[in-house]
């Protein structure tokens, strides 16, 4: 979510509106910039991120109109509008105004690599504030990013990242108390691979290189023998997801088009981005 902030055009105001908007800033309100308008909307939040912008664009490709909201209200490629919403800080009213007039919310907003307070709050407390925000404002159909069953029931069980699991658990909690069956989709990868640069934190592999691992321990052989390993080689064994496919799964669970409420580690999110693209 941490982005520059750019863009083609600014929301100009008459005086009527800038009296509404002085108003809000009063309120932290967020700032708009808009590039089109559209009836229907789709909101990303975390659009300005790794998985957030891919999401967006492909959106985009499948007509919807779509704003991205962030912390710094950075222009997004396929995104319509992009907001700056500072989550932490501001109250569920002023995240509610940032998803005013969405029938779907997409949530990508996710922390790792820091202390556990700061994981449990990112994971958890923004979430949950942006879905009860969400439910206020009148939005339809609410879909999560969270993390694969694998991950959790493996890295979980130990002391390490205790807040980022608190964090996606309470989210995911507060969503299926929030939209329920039906009305919400959790997409959950285990490691996320694309683009062009290392990363370490995230830990984050190229597209090329990502590709082939994914070519490797998604074969068979590699497959037949995680299947009947402990969970520890089970996760280091487990093939790696595109972003793109994250992102198309996304998309799927945007549209409705998904055939159940969760897709749990990459053969289900793969399955179901492939729906995407043959449709």
């Amino acid at each position: 979510m941490s982005a520059r902030a750019s863009a083609s055009h600014a929301l100009s105001l008459r005086p009527s509106t800038a009296k509404r908007a002085s108003s809000a800033s009063r309120r932290r309100a967020p700032s708009v910039i808009v590039r089109a308008s559209s009836s229907s909307k789709v909101v990303v939040l975390g659009g300005s991120g790794f998985v957030g912008s891919r999401v967006c664009e492909q959106l985009a490709r499948q007509g919807c109109a779509v704003t991205s909201v962030s912390k710094s209200g950075a222009r997004v490629s396929g995104a319509d509008a992009s907001v700056a919403c500072d989550f932490e800080a501001q109250s569920v009213d002023d995240v509610a105004e940032a998803l005013r007039g969405a029938d779907v919310c997409v949530s990508c907003v996710g922390v790792i690599g820091t202390d556990n307070d700061a994981m449990r709050v990112g994971n958890g407390d923004i979430n949950v504030k942006a879905i009860e925000a969400a439910k206020a404002a009148g939005v339809k159909r609410f879909v999560y990013v969270s993390v694969a069953s694998v991950v959790k029931d493996v890295v979980g069980a130990t002391p390490l990242m205790r807040g980022y699991f608190e964090g996606k658990t309470r989210t995911e909690d507060a969503l299926a108390a929030n939209f329920g069956a039906g009305n919400s989709f959790v997409v959950k990868p285990s490691f996320i691979y694309g683009g062009d640069a290392f990363s370490l934190t995230p830990p984050r592999v190229t597209k090329t290189y990502g590709d082939l691992l994914s070519k490797i321990l998604g074969s068979g052989a590699v497959k037949s023998i995680a299947a009947k390993s402990p969970g520890p080689i089970k996760l280091t064994l487990a093939e790696p997801v595109s972003v793109d496919d994250v992102a198309g799964a996304c998309v799927v669970g945007a549209l409705g088009m998904n055939t159940s409420d969760v897709v749990d580690g990459t053969d289900d999110i793969k399955a179901c981005a492939a729906a995407l693209k043959s449709a």
